[in-house]
């Protein structure tokens, strides 16, 4: 199991224990179900950190890697959502009884049987009145919760494709420094290439000319043919030289 693949169980695995605490806070009474929404709370923190980690970890891959764990991240996010939206439902329906109960305690100064029953039934008018009230701002905020849902959603799939859009643009980066990298190594041949040819060029031009000249003085026992005119100025130059010697050293 790679590094990922754990982190994924991980976070399933986060989301399984907060399923399981808001599941549970049906059954708690008031007091209870009070703390146990400040430790669901802290869950919620808690993953939101490993999704972000997941999702730079996810955005380090290449794009054939990452689109195995991108499906994975969405499902993720969907459901992580949701169970922040279920938690919020608990939470306002939790302060929807208290405020009802205040509003109970509010409105009976008297006891029920001191009042007649026309009081009784419009106290239980204005009590029913005030639960659709909040019922419908309950169902306000889920609606809020599942729309801020899809925004993160859209969100996501944008930073996907924004990452996808990054990725290729590197491979076409790469591409290019390669070809660059083939072009300038196929320069620099050339121009080892072209220093030999010019020291093999002055090599034989310097063999040349002392050929010539051993020719020219008959050094070399005939094997090397030098036309006449060469070897005279040859001879005349080596005369020139002797006899201003001669004179010298006279």
């Amino acid at each position: 199991m790679t590094e990922l693949d754990e982190f994924d169980s991980n976070l399933n695995a986060e989301l399984d224990k907060l399923q399981k605490e808001i599941d549970s806070l049906s059954k708690k009474d008031y007091n209870q179900k009070n703390a146990a929404i400040k430790k669901c709370q802290a869950q919620v923190k808690s993953i939101s950190t490993l999704i972000e980690s997941y999702q730079l970890e996810i955005s380090n891959l290449d794009k054939v890697q990452s689109a195995k764990y991108n499906d994975s991240l969405r499902s993720i996010n969907s459901r992580f959502q949701r169970l922040k939206s279920e938690l919020e439902f608990k939470k306002n329906e939790g302060q929807t009884q208290e405020n009802l109960f205040k509003g109970r305690s509010e409105q009976q100064p008297q006891r029920l049987e001191d009042m007649n029953r026309q009081q009784v039934i419009d106290m239980g008018d204005q009590m029913q009145k005030d639960a659709i009230d909040k019922l419908g701002g309950i169902i306000s905020t889920v609606e809020k919760g599942n729309e801020l849902a899809d925004q993160i959603n859209m969100e996501l799939d944008k930073q996907i494709a924004q990452l996808d859009r990054m990725y290729d643009t590197v491979m076409d980066t790469q591409s290019v420094l390669k070809r660059s990298a083939k072009y300038i190594k196929y320069f620099a041949r050339q121009v080892y290439t072209d220093k030999l040819l010019m020291c093999l060029i002055g090599l034989i031009f310097i063999a040349i000319i002392v050929l010539i000249v051993l020719s020219a003085l008959g050094l070399d026992d005939g094997k090397f043919n030098t036309p006449d005119q060469v070897k005279g100025s040859l001879a005349t130059d080596s005369s020139s030289t002797s006899n201003t010697t001669t004179t010298t050293g006279s």
